[in-house]
């Protein structure tokens, strides 16, 4: 049992560094666009395609990939993914143009996906159904920690070194993850003797899934999950840029914004979860989705209304919240048998929705010589309705789990 609690520890701390190390490899992008245009040449309005490319590399090469994943050691799959993903962010430090850098970052993306899920497949191959959703939610604060020690720490690379440093840095921190893997991850085939059983004895999944697929809750709940996603991606890789150029914030102070976001985010979560587990779901998702739509509001209709560092705490704060509670109300959608596959659409459509959101606002948005952008205005309305819309789907989803509760109800 001890053995048991040692290996399992290992492989949430690992799961967490590396899910805390992948996002952050993304997310840092973004913030060090301005960065990119002075030394690239790359034009601001630019910056969405590769947020939005790595995303949809993400998205599409996870899925297709899905299916034989599970064919695998998962711990010497994991290591081929991270290791080739470590090594290629490392050669995103050596382009010279910003089509060079565009190339190799999203084909860095393509890695993200299986990475991910791989490693909470593992989490979950590791944990019992009790402790489960505690695990769950100590690999997911990777994305908190990313914006409070990644982000931050590469911006300041990337001022007092160069924009390279960040990639060379975070790229080796990579290759010596997937190596502490090599030593610490057990080997997990367990998946491997089960798909076998399941072979021989030919149940059937397919109905299952095309039960689940079909299902109004199920069309619903993603569409919910996609037109979040939207709305906040029309303007989260445009923020450095939009906050340097159109409001003249200093360069230097951009990792504090970060820094006291990523806090905020990481106790929003924690009151979130304390309102969710008394089951004021629906509550909670009606008044986080006020805040971050009065948030974008005056953040980006009304500038300069109220200070940067409030505007921007708030909106990372409430936003993460407001995805925590989408979360939660979702996951009651599949059944025990179904949750692997729900969790794998759920994800491919977040990340299909982020991509496409920000492929669009690189191509609205235009910025003339001094690098103010154009246009943001229209996607922050955008983003309001988005956001405002996400409420009333919950409305809705909760008639139909209501209907599907007595349909089960009937049956039994």
């Amino acid at each position: 049992m001890d053995d048991h609690r040692t290996t399992q520890s290992r492989v949430l701390r690992l799961a967490l560094l590396i899910n805390m190390l992948s996002v952050g490899t993304f997310m840092m992008v973004m913030p060090l666009g301005a960065d990119f245009v002075k030394y690239l040449n790359m034009k601001p309005e630019h910056i969405g395609y590769i947020a939005g490319g790595a995303t949809f590399a993400s998205a599409l090469i996870g899925f297709f990939l899905a299916p034989y994943l599970d064919r695998f050691d998962r711990k010497k799959a994991l290591l081929f993914f991270l290791m080739t993903r470590s090594l290629i962010v490392i050669v995103c430090g050596f382009s010279t143009t910003q089509n060079e850098l565009l190339f190799w970052f999203v084909l860095a993306g393509c890695f993200a996906g299986p990475i991910s899920g791989l490693t909470m497949a593992s989490v979950i191959d590791i944990t019992d159904i009790k402790s489960r959703g505690k695990a769950i939610a100590f690999v997911a604060s990777g994305f908190s920690l990313a914006a409070i020690i990644i982000v931050p720490a590469s911006l300041e690379l990337s001022a007092r070194l160069s924009w390279q440093a960040t990639f060379f840095v975070f790229g080796g921190l990579g290759v010596a993850l997937a190596l502490a893997c090599n030593v610490w991850f057990p080997s997990m085939v367990s998946h491997l003797n089960s798909a076998q059983s399941q072979s021989l004895s030919q149940p059937p999944e397919a109905r299952h899934m095309q039960d689940m697929v079909t299902s109004p809750v199920f069309m619903i709940a993603l569409g919910m999950v996609g037109i979040s996603m939207f709305g906040h991606f029309l303007l989260v890789p445009n923020l450095s840029i939009f906050f340097q150029f159109n409001l003249e914030f200093p360069r230097e102070q951009i990792s504090v914004l970060y820094l006291l976001g990523g806090v905020a985010s990481i106790f929003a979560m924690r009151l979130c979860g304390q309102l969710l587990d008394r089951g004021w779901i629906v509550p909670t998702i009606w008044g986080t989705s006020l805040l971050v739509a009065t948030v974008t509001f005056v953040g980006f209709l009304w500038q300069g209304t109220w200070p940067l560092y409030v505007v921007f705490t708030l909106f990372m704060a409430s936003s993460s919240a407001r995805s925590a509670s989408v979360s939660a109300i979702t996951s009651r959608v599949p059944k025990p048998h179904q949750r692997a596959a729900f969790m794998l659409y759920q994800g491919t459509l977040s990340n299909v929705a982020a991509g496409l959101a920000s492929a669009v606002s690189s191509v609205y948005l235009t910025s003339g010589v001094d690098g103010r952008l154009a246009g943001i205005e229209t996607l922050a309305m955008i983003t309001i309705g988005c956001t405002l819309l996400v409420p009333l789907l919950v409305k809705v989803l909760m008639a139909q789990y209501a209907q599907r509760e007595q349909l089960s109800a009937h049956a039994t």
